[in-house]
């Protein structure tokens, strides 16, 4: 009979073989337990996992499945247990510069999906509310593919005072709306971009609205219809990378 493992604020669980993996290669003095699933030597790329656990030092233990079912569903035979979380560096928002503010996103594997594309389009930073959102979850990591070792999501009390900041250091505040004048891509984006990302089911709240400098709509055909919150994400990220590094001056 299995217990499961409580962790303290400021550790996390990764499960999945790449998110693992990329924990592994990134944050390996960050990594203080690994759990492997009974049997681990017969499942896909474990060996491979074991064999790099073990070359860093890492404790590892040996648990029954319903133990490893209880941090997470659909894991693939092994869970770290890692000690904190990626943090903004300063120094980076110097540089031409994406940033993420998630308003409200609820469902896990959003929060994943985004993670994975902001890591992949070199953003710097995910800020979330500390309230009625989803935080690092193991869905998280495991849809994120390592996102999470890369790019720091950081929860906060209110936007307000993070964007005024951003804003001093030369941000503009772009919110993805229907109720935007202009679409994604008829804008003339800056070097330093900061998206503002509505909930899945009610889009951005007032307040949010009022924080950006400028509202944007993503082209569609279907009025009733909206894009998953990832997707519109994903979109927007792309065509700022696209401005800030292959369009022509």
């Amino acid at each position: 009979n299995s217990k499961e493992v409580i962790l303290s604020k400021n550790q996390r669980w990764v499960v999945g073989n790449h998110a693992i993996l990329e924990a592994l290669k990134v944050n390996p003095k960050k990594v203080s337990k690994a759990y492997f699933q009974q049997g681990w030597e017969s499942l896909y790329q474990q060996k491979n996992i074991f064999d790099k656990v073990r070359s860093l030092g890492i404790k590892v233990e040996e648990k029954a499945k319903g133990f490893l079912d209880q941090i997470y569903s659909h894991h693939q035979g092994s869970a770290l247990v890692v000690e904190g979380r990626p943090e903004l560096e300063q120094e980076v928002l110097i540089q031409p510069s994406q940033v993420l503010f998630l308003d409200g996103i609820e469902d896990p594997h959003n929060l994943g999906a985004i993670c994975r594309t902001a890591w992949l389009m070199g953003a710097h930073g995910i800020f979330i509310p500390e309230d009625r959102a989803v935080d690092l979850t193991p869905t998280v990591h495991k849809v994120a593919c390592g996102g999470v070792e890369h790019v720091p999501v950081i929860p906060e009390t209110q936007f307000k005072n993070r964007i005024e900041s951003l804003k001093e250091q030369g941000y503009w505040v772009y919110g993805l709306s229907h109720k935007g004048t202009k679409s994604l891509f008829d804008c003339k984006y800056p070097q330093k971009i900061a998206w503002m990302i509505g909930s899945e089911d009610k889009g951005l709240r007032t307040t949010s609205e009022k924080l950006c400098d400028e509202l944007v709509f993503i082209p569609q055909l279907a009025a009733e219809a909206s894009y998953n919150a990832s997707v519109a994400t994903a979109m927007a990220l792309l065509e700022g990378y696209r401005q800030q590094n292959y369009a022509s001056s």
